[in-house]
Parts: C-alpha cells; structure tokens; sequence
C-alpha cells in the first residue's frame, strides 16, 4: 500500500486509510444515489473475489508444502475456491449493468498500479540500503561559507549569525547586483555596520541564479561550500509564490555539484515587534546538533556527515521509537555501518513524531545555545513519486519554527534523480537545504 496509508495515529489505527474509504464511500453514495440495490453488486463481487482468491492461495500451499493431512486440506479449499469462482462469474454476468462493471474495472486496474507502486517502493529502498559501506573515518572539513545577502535587515544578521556559529574555513557575503543604486547603498551600509565579512558585488547576467551558481561553483573548487540563504518565518501567499522556494530551487540547481550545500535561513520578529532592538552579529556560545533518524542509509548516512561538519559541540543522533521491532533492527545496523555518532532511542508514545522530537530539543535549548535539527529527507524528481511518501519532515519543522535558535536542516538525498545528480548523491560532501527557525 502507498506509504502515507500505512502510518498509525496517535489512536494506532490508520488514520490516512480511514480518511481516504471516508472520501471513497461518500463518492460511491454519491454517485449511485444511496440506492442499496445498485450497491449490492460492488459488495457481492468483491467478496465473492477475495473468497475466491483466499481459498485457491490456501489450495496452492497444499500442493506445495503437502504437509500431513494436505489432501483433506485441498479438497476443502479447492472446491471453495470453484464455488465461489462461479458465484463471482454468475454476479458479474447477472449484475454486470447494474454496477457489477465498476468492480470488473476498478479492481484490475488498482493491482496493476499496486504492483508497480511496489516496484518503485523496491527499487527506492535497493538504492538506499543496498551495498551501503560502512561510515567513512575520514576527516570531514568545515566548509566555506557564503551569505547571500539581498538587502542588509535583520534575515541578513540573523544568517550572518549563524554563519559565525557554525565552524568555517572562512565567511564571504555575495550580493548579486541587479540594480546598481541598490548595490551601493547595500556596500555603504555593510561599511557602516563594521562587518568584519568580505561582502562581494556579483555583477548580474541575464539569470541572477546562474550568476550566483557561477560565484558558488568556483569557490567550490578550492573547498566545500555552504551557501546560507536568508528568509522569513512567516510569508504571505504573494510573497511565498515569489520567493518561499528559493532555497530548495538552489538546492536542486546545485546538485550536480557535491561540494556545495544550500541553507535556508529563517528569521523570527524580536519581542515587541519586528524592529525593536539590534541584532548583532555574534556567534551563540554553545551549538548542539541533533541528526533524526528513521533508517541507517545512505541518506542518514549523509546527513550525519553534514552534521559532523557543522563543528558543533556534540553531535547525535535520535530516533523516535514507535515500532518496537523496527528499532532493534537499527540498532544493529547502526553498529554495523560504524558510524560515529552516539544513537539515542526517544520513545514515541503516541506516535506523534513531531511532538517527541520537539519535547527532545526544548531540553536541549538554553538562553546561549544553538539547536541545528539535521533531518535526512528523501526526494524524488516527479510528483507521483513523492505523493507516495508522507510529509513527517514537514511536520517536524513546522513543530520547531516557533522556537528561537533552533534550526531544522533538511538534507535531501536525490532518489531516481538523473545522472549528474545521482554522482553527487554519491559524494561527499553533501548538498544540503536547511530551514533556520530563530
């Protein structure tokens, strides 16, 4: 079954499954007016079908293992699959007009998306888990870091902030000039604020985003790079439209290179207002880094890369326990793949995951602390791909946008995406997008 129907609730049933026969009986209510008589034909057939398809499977296991007593066993199953199979042929001969056509239809072509839809679930997992190697002990290196700043205002600090929070090999603040005059009252307020980071002027070309990948890509060739994007907490609908997706749009354009990671940095109002006070640039004393974990892949496995290389204090990983034998098997392979980060196993009580890592992370806040939440997610390149997959990453960010210093970094891992990316899933360092919560 497709991913998001076979989450539980909080309630252990599934939620998903619930709403969507809800949805599905109200449009056959609909559609054959409430008449019973023209409902009975769609409940028959089925049925019968699934009767029919219970007693041959039960014969066939007969015949193959012929264990003692299989041919009582045989007799029994195989003349119940024929009784029923021609009860399903007289329903669909006798009722074909009166709705019984609907099921003939409907079913087929719901086993044939299934196991394609099943396909697509086992090549996603063999490129995740197959031939994982075991975590590289190689010194990971702290990453340039480019601040892409369009005007200076408290989204600019704020990142500015940050960058100074994370470890570095050195801090750049591009500005792609697109407007010259703004361009210069930018340099001249940059002056004024005592900035100790280079802000360079980018000439715009004809796309001001390759003229900022151009900039990116060729820092990228003497070390990694992490391209900090500032934004705001909170956007209207225009505005979202307008801007909401330039983090995960450099982030995709970027991907082919693997040295580069984008992060969105989000900005929350100062009590009292959004102008009230002046934030100042300067790194927050302690930084803690928190990698979520849901399976030991190869996309974990990236994002606990990226996550050492934020040169924080402590590093670890968390996995919210809501399937008890779900979290016996990561442990052994957590072991196995030798990766250097201690695992911590919260239980999820209710089987809200976003709550438990949100009760997980305010323990860790403090009036000087910095909280990176790093979530390894996976993304496909089409539409049907990623309605197959739930939106549990989302839930977590949206949990922790209310919280000051606490960022939510997604790590995406290109599944089924073309060549040149999948080369730069393969490499590290990763290309990364991150939403900053402050």
């Amino acid at each position: 079954m497709p991913r998001p129907l076979t989450k539980r609730g909080h309630r252990l049933v599934f939620s998903n499954g619930i709403i969507g026969l809800a949805i599905a009986s109200t449009f056959l209510v609909v559609v054959f007016r409430a008449d019973v008589h023209r409902l009975i034909p769609l409940y028959a057939i089925g049925v019968f079908t699934s009767f029919t398809l219970s007693q041959a499977g039960m014969a066939k296991r007969h015949l193959r293992l012929r264990e003692p007593g299989w041919r009582h066993g045989l007799l029994i199953n195989g003349l119940g699959a024929i009784t029923t199979a021609l009860v399903t042929v007289v329903i669909a001969i006798t009722k074909f007009a009166h709705g019984a056509w609907a099921v003939m239809v409907f079913v087929p072509v719901m086993v044939w998306l299934l196991v394609r839809m099943n396909h697509q679930y086992t090549r996603e997992y063999a490129e995740l888990d197959a031939g994982v190697e075991p975590f590289d002990p190689t010194p990971i290196q702290h990453p340039t870091v480019v601040v892409l700043v369009d005007e200076l205002d408290r989204k600019a600090v704020h990142a500015l902030q940050y960058a100074r929070t994370i470890r570095s090999r050195a801090i750049r603040a591009v500005h792609v000039d697109v407007d010259p005059a703004n361009a210069a009252r930018l340099r001249e307020a940059w002056e004024r604020r005592g900035f100790d980071v280079p802000l360079d002027l980018v000439p715009a070309r004809q796309d001001p985003t390759e003229t900022l990948l151009g900039y990116v890509g060729g820092l990228s060739l003497s070390s990694d790079v992490s391209l900090i994007v500032p934004g705001p907490t909170q956007m209207g609908r225009i505005e979202r439209l307008r801007r909401g997706r330039t983090g995960a749009h450099l982030a995709r354009e970027l991907a082919p290179n693997p040295r580069v990671r984008v992060t969105l940095v989000r900005d929350h109002p100062a009590p009292g207002g959004p102008d009230r006070g002046e934030l100042r640039a300067l790194p927050r004393a302690n930084h803690h880094v928190v990698v979520l974990v849901d399976d030991a892949d190869r996309a974990t496995l990236r994002a606990v890369r990226y996550a050492l290389s934020l040169g924080a204090e402590d590093v670890v990983a968390v996995h919210a326990a809501a399937d008890p034998d779900a979290q016996e098997g990561l442990i052994d392979r957590w072991m196995e793949l030798r990766v250097p980060v201690a695992l911590d196993l919260v239980e999820c009580w209710d089987r809200d995951v976003a709550r438990t890592v949100e009760r997980y992370v305010v323990e860790l806040m403090g009036a000087r602390s910095e909280v990176t939440v790093v979530l390894p997610r996976r993304d496909f390149p089409h539409l049907r791909q990623r309605v197959l997959h739930d939106r549990t990453s989302r839930g977590i960010a949206r949990a922790l946008g209310r919280y000051d210093h606490v960022d939510v970094a997604v790590v995406p891992y290109f599944i089924g995406a073309p060549s040149e990316v999948a080369k730069a899933n393969a490499a590290p360092p990763e290309a990364a997008t991150a939403h900053r919560a402050r």
